[in-house]
């Protein structure tokens, strides 16, 4: 029997994948020399291949990255969407399941991330605009000295800076 599972998100980003994983309880492990020498289904796990704790006839299932990618590798033999009884836990899911709710987090992880991504970009400008407003306060203090005069600076409610430019004769 073969099934051939969709997800409406492409798993994408690595990092979000791991986030994703950690919401949905699957405890997601990468595949490093270390952890690769610790697992006895060595023979199918590549390094870099993100384990979870799923498991069911070949192992624990993962992700493995397929071009731009992250796809889960599991046997697709889910009689009905039920592993059989000797593998089975109370809180196992179906694939199907699985990956439609790994896809919610997903989801959510990706929107976090934009929303950060947003904020970082906002303090870049933000940073990038006080730069700014500060050397052209330095350039105008200076031209004024310059040219003789005396320079008072106040700021105003709204933040304003407001130089007063006085010359004595």
């Amino acid at each position: 029997m073969s099934a051939v599972i969709k997800t409406a998100t492409p798993f994408a980003l690595e990092s979000v994948l791991f986030t994703a994983l950690e919401v949905s309880g699957a405890d997601p492990k990468k595949v490093t020399n270390t952890v690769l020498q610790g697992i006895s289904q060595r023979n199918q796990i590549e390094l870099g291949d993100i384990l979870t704790n799923r498991k069911d006839y070949n192992g624990r299932q993962l992700f493995r990255q397929q071009g731009e990618r992250w796809v889960l590798l599991h046997d697709s033999d889910e009689l009905g969407a039920n592993i059989v009884s000797q593998l089975a836990d109370r809180r196992y899911t179906g694939v199907k399941q699985f990956l439609a709710q790994l896809s919610l987090a997903y989801d959510i992880a990706y929107q976090q991330l934009l929303e950060q991504l947003a904020e970082q970009e906002r303090a870049i400008l933000e940073e990038e605009r006080k730069n700014r407003v500060e050397a052209i306060r330095q350039q105008s203090i200076a031209k004024a000295k310059s040219q003789g005069y005396s320079v008072k600076e106040s700021r105003t409610a709204k933040g304003q800076i407001q130089l007063v430019l006085t010359r004595t004769v």
